[in-house]
């Protein structure tokens, strides 16, 4: 403690000084862990253990004293004040001035205004370099100064919260003298926290001095004293009347979600026990309800800055997970709020009823748990969430029946009702329930009619949210009636008076409800209605028209989804019905300009075309790719269904074309799946005038996600056979098709999707060559860019999937390429190959580390014994076959000499990169970089000398000769590295482990490398192979 109090008076002095040479934090820490392990039970010194206590608590205070002005600055990134005993303490008060907080409550009735004359304050720069005055200069970043105020902050809270709830009390009792502490030093830490939480403007500040306030409450629940069990509940109270009579005068910030307020409440009622009649917690939350709630009168600043203060103190205890159980009976009370705090005419209030409901939303469905937000994992049935709140059955309805009212695009002006949004969205995470029907005082029928009203709305997403919020309301046995009846709705055909944005809203609904109830497995199985009566004569509507394109691609969607029924969802009267609402929407599809000689224009048409487009899309790949027989065109037609096929890729329109592509990708790879014990794809589809599409397609598609779905589907399609390609008139070699390919994967390395298609479309174009040509292959020039990009895919700054893509690419080329006794890429483009998966089984990313040890299954079998041939393994046994096979494959290649050199270069490692890489590195406290916490290079650097060994005995040794000059270099290189680093090493602190852990294990690494390496030379010298 006495090092810690001549570091609070040194950095009361220089800030700069203590942040750089002694920061505080660390002591504190120190003692922080003592008072842990301290049993106060056994104590005798009382008297110099109390004057200890209120040293320390005293030092803590000033240490607090030293750093706010940093934490609790509005901007501390980048600040760094100036030391009082300088020169330029005019300065300093500058600095201290600016760094003041100017977010104060007048933001509610000030207008601020910019300055605009220069104030010539002088911006301190982000590094700063000093004397300490003993001519030792050192180097404070701002980055340093705020880390070391920040953990000092921590710190202070965390050593007054463990002297509050280890330390014994104080009081008047007969066992009075083993107290440590008075009851007025803790009331004086409580004051302390206070003004920390309710003044500090920065999060930093008050989220620290929260963690040791809530050591505080606890200690204050269990103490025996009565006075300091009820300064909880007079602290509440006192702050519940400072946020009740708040005004743009008041200290408290009502700006920054109101700082730390939230926080020094919820300490004070997440102490209480949870046993206990919650009294605090009850008195609290109605008090903040209350003010939560919009004011009869209009809004003025004596009713707004409460109402901002508690909506935010609202958002964070229902946030917390401390108060259970204890908090739902509050629920209800938070909805009306925040759904009402929507009806503010204030910024402010809007603001923060949206945090709320947001937080309220998550409290009530759960935590997001998939990517899918309308999943039935975040969702409640309609009938347990009114039963868990039933206060909010009659508050929804009356307020979606005053929203539903000013819902009328008749009027040709958009209505906006507030909270319209947030009462779909509440409707909106509701579905049916099996019990719908049953007797119930909350029945879900009343909100239909308003629901429904809400789809004439002009707005395009509170229609699509009133479509999604009607599925809960209609009984599974009333969907098909509820259907029949909103497309009886539907005109027959156009008219004067005809409502686009009623029709679409009918429409969105139909369609939702069909999606719902194809899905459902408690569906009635028999439904005496018939919706194909009502759907038929209004298929006009699916028809293009100028105005209305968005309506006909819903339209087209609720034909699709109908189509695609079958027989038992609806029970058709008849299967001819089904089949004549079939046929009529295949023949509007036939007949749309989609499919029409002249086809749809370039050039963008009215809102809502390219939806239109994508709906005859979807159309046209049911009928044609997902589902032919449905639709009476069976793989085996060669009428329509490859027409429309046909038709989607030469599109104009890239939308159109990428979702084509995506539907053929998916076909081929679920038939792929299916018949990969077969070992072929269906040879039936796609047929030759689609394969001749793609293939042009992937010559002349500009647009990079379609050109590389193209891709993807060519390389499904070429696994096993040679495709044609031709461009234009003139067919194209493989050759000259690879060279393209190769031309797009090296333009397109920005695009990783892009660039990862067109690589594997070029490997499996390179293995095709190899097994057509093994002789001629080694004339083909572009094999070793093909290489080279491979090699480059696999580098440790590549993304995940690129390395992925490189790890698939080798395995499936080890048995061709890499293992080949004919070397098809030569000697030094397989190597690198071989370098590259080595690279890929240390990789960080497991699933990349397991592809590429997956090479072990495609080796040829007479390379490997036969306990281990076609059999997985994991990647550091993977890895160590994977060397032993390339000692084995140069002794194959007549290349031994060229082995020994390569291996020794891996073992030496790359010096100029690293060395260029420790240079760069910059002194920033939180920048680890790109780290690979799974490699281990020592044990590559040894099993790589392990393997040296066993090629030392392989015949073809006394080739090495001829490589004198290699054998020098690398002799010079190893003896230069393992001097400068025994020097580094010389020149670290002393236990260089734990105070530079990384600079030692980089220059230990470098050793042993060095060593490794002069062990080899040494062992060549013996042999007399290198003179």
């Amino acid at each position: 403690m006495t090092m810690l109090y001549c570091g609070v008076v040194k950095a009361e002095s220089s800030l700069l000084l203590a942040a750089a040479s002694y920061p505080l934090y660390g002591r504190a820490h120190c003692i922080t862990a003592a008072l842990q392990q301290l049993n106060t039970g056994c104590l005798t010194l009382t008297g110099q253990w109390r004057n200890v206590m209120s040293e320390l608590i005293t030092v803590s205070y000033r240490m607090s004293d030293v750093v706010s002005p940093v934490v609790q600055s509005s901007s501390p990134e980048g600040l760094i004040p100036m030391d009082t005993d300088s020169e330029t303490s005019a300065g300093l008060q500058r600095i201290l001035q600016e760094i003041q907080p100017r977010d104060t409550n007048d933001f509610f009735t000030t207008v601020r205004e910019l300055d605009t004359e220069p104030t010539g304050t002088t911006v301190s720069p982000p590094l700063t370099c000093w004397d300490s005055g003993s001519g030792e200069g050192y180097r404070v970043t701002a980055q340093m100064v705020l880390v070391c105020c920040w953990r000092s902050m921590k710190e202070v809270s965390m050593v007054l919260g463990q002297v509050c709830q280890s330390l014994p009390l104080q009081t008047s009792s007969k066992h009075s003298d083993q107290g440590l502490i008075t009851e007025e030093q803790v009331e004086g830490v409580g004051l302390y926290f206070r003004q920390q939480l309710l003044q500090s403007r920065h999060r930093g500040a008050f989220e620290l001095a929260y963690v040791g306030f809530v050591r505080l409450t606890d200690m204050l629940r269990r103490s025996g004293s009565r006075t300091l069990q009820q300064l909880p509940g007079r602290w509440l109270t006192e702050v519940l009347q400072e946020v009740k009579s708040s005004d743009p005068s008041s200290k408290l910030c009502a700006t920054r979600r109101s700082a730390g307020i939230p926080f020094y409440i919820q300490a004070l009622l997440s102490s209480e026990p949870k046993s206990s009649s919650c009294s605090l917690l009850k008195m609290t939350m109605r008090e903040l309800t209350a003010l939560a709630m919009p004011s009869p009168d209009r809004a003025t600043d004596q009713t707004t800055v409460p109402q901002v203060h508690a909506l935010n103190i609202l958002r964070a205890l229902y946030r917390d997970t401390r108060l259970g159980e204890n908090i739902i009976p509050f629920v209800s009370e938070g909805v009306q709020a925040a759904v009402l705090g929507f009806t503010s005419p204030v910024w402010a209030v809007r603001n923060s009823s949206t945090l709320l409901f947001s937080t309220l939303i998550t409290r009530i469905f759960g935590v997001k748990k998939g990517k899918d937000e309308h999943s039935k994992e975040n969702r409640m049935t309609g009938r347990e969430f009114f039963t868990r709140f039933p206060a909010l059955y009659p508050f929804l309805l009356s307020q979606l029946e005053e929203a539903a009212a000013s819902v009328d695009s008749d009027r040709g002006q958009v209505i906006l009702h507030p909270s319209l949004f947030l009462l779909l969205l509440v409707l909106g995470r509701l579905f049916p329930s099996p019990m719908d029907g049953s007797s119930s005082p909350l029945g879900l029928a009343p909100f239909m009619p308003f629901i429904i009203r809400c789809g004439r709305s002009a707005v395009y997403r509170t229609r699509e949210m009133a479509a999604r919020a009607l599925v809960p309301f209609v009984m599974v046995t009333q969907v098909p009636s509820t259907i029949q009846t909103l497309l009886e709705d539907l005109p027959l055909e156009a008219g004067p008076r005809t409502q686009q944005n009623h029709i679409h809203g009918i429409l969105l609904q139909v369609l939702f409800l069909l999606r719902s109830y194809q899905t459902d497995t408690h569906r009635p199985q028999a439904a005496g209605s018939d919706i194909s009566q009502a759907l038929r004569p209004r298929l006009w509507l699916a028809s293009r028209s100028p105005l209305i394109c968005s309506l006909s691609h819903t339209h087209l969607c609720v034909s699709l989804c109908a189509c695609e029924c079958s027989l038992p969802v609806f029970r058709l009267s008849l299967d001819s019905e089904l089949k004549e609402l079939r046929e009529e929407t295949l023949a509007l599809l036939m007949a749309s300009e989609l499919v029409t000689p002249g086809g749809p224009s370039a050039v963008c048409g009215p809102p809502g075309t390219t939806q239109y487009l994508l709906s005859l899309a979807r159309l046209a790949l049911s009928a044609s790719v997902e589902s032919p027989l449905l639709w009476g065109m069976e793989d085996g037609n060669t009428s329509r269904g490859p027409l429309l096929l046909g038709c989607l890729l030469q599109c104009p329109h890239y939308e159109v074309r990428e979702l084509a592509l995506g539907e053929v990708l998916r076909r081929l790879e679920r038939e792929r799946d299916e018949e990969k014990g077969e070992g072929q794809i269906s040879s039936h589809w796609p047929q030759e005038t689609i394969i001749s599409n793609l293939t042009t397609l992937a010559l002349h598609e500009a647009h990079p996600q379609s050109l590389a779905k193209v891709l993807q589907v060519l390389s499904v399609l070429s696994v096993n056979s040679d495709l044609l390609w031709r461009d234009g008139l003139r067919n194209l070699t493989q050759t000259e098709v690879l060279e393209r390919v190769l031309t797009l994967a090296e333009g397109f390395a920005h695009s990783v999707e892009l660039h990862c298609a067109s690589l594997t479309l070029a490997s499996r174009l390179v293995v095709h060559l190899v097994h057509s040509d093994p002789q001629g292959v080694a004339a083909v020039a572009c094999l070793g860019r093909w290489g080279a990009l491979v090699s480059q895919s696999c580098g440790v700054e590549q993304n995940a999937e690129v390395k992925m893509m490189a790890a698939e690419v080798l395995v499936n080329a080890t048995p061709t390429l890499l293992t080949s006794p004919n070397l098809p890429l030569g000697v030094s483009h397989t190597v690198s190959l071989w370098r590259g998966l080595f690279t890929l089984l240390q990789d960080e990313d497991q699933d990349v580390r397991d592809r590429a040890a997956d090479f072990i299954s495609n080796l040829p079998t007479h390379l490997l014994n036969p306990d281990v041939a076609c059999v997985s393994v994991c990647p550091p046994v993977a890895l160590d076959m994977g060397v032993g096979l390339l000692c084995q494959l140069f002794q194959l290649w007549g290349q031994v000499p060229m082995g020994i050199l390569t291996l020794t270069e891996w073992l030496l490692g790359d010096q100029e990169q690293e060395t260029a890489t420790a240079e760069d590195e910059e002194d920033f406290l939180f920048e680890k970089g790109d780290l690979n916490l799974w490699a281990e290079p020592v044990q590559w650097a040894r099993l790589l000398h392990r393997h040296l060994g066993v090629l030392f005995k392989a015949p073809g040794l006394t080739a090495l000769n001829q490589n004198q000059a290699e054998l020098l270099r690398l002799s010079a290189q190893a003896e230069a590295l393992s001097l400068a680093t025994q020097q580094a090493l010389e020149g670290l602190p002393a236990l260089p482990q734990f105070s530079c852990t990384i600079e030692h294990a980089r220059l230990a690494l470098q050793q042993e490398r060095a060593t490794l390496v002069l062990a080899i030379l040494g062992t060549l010298r013996q042999t007399g192979l290198s003179g």
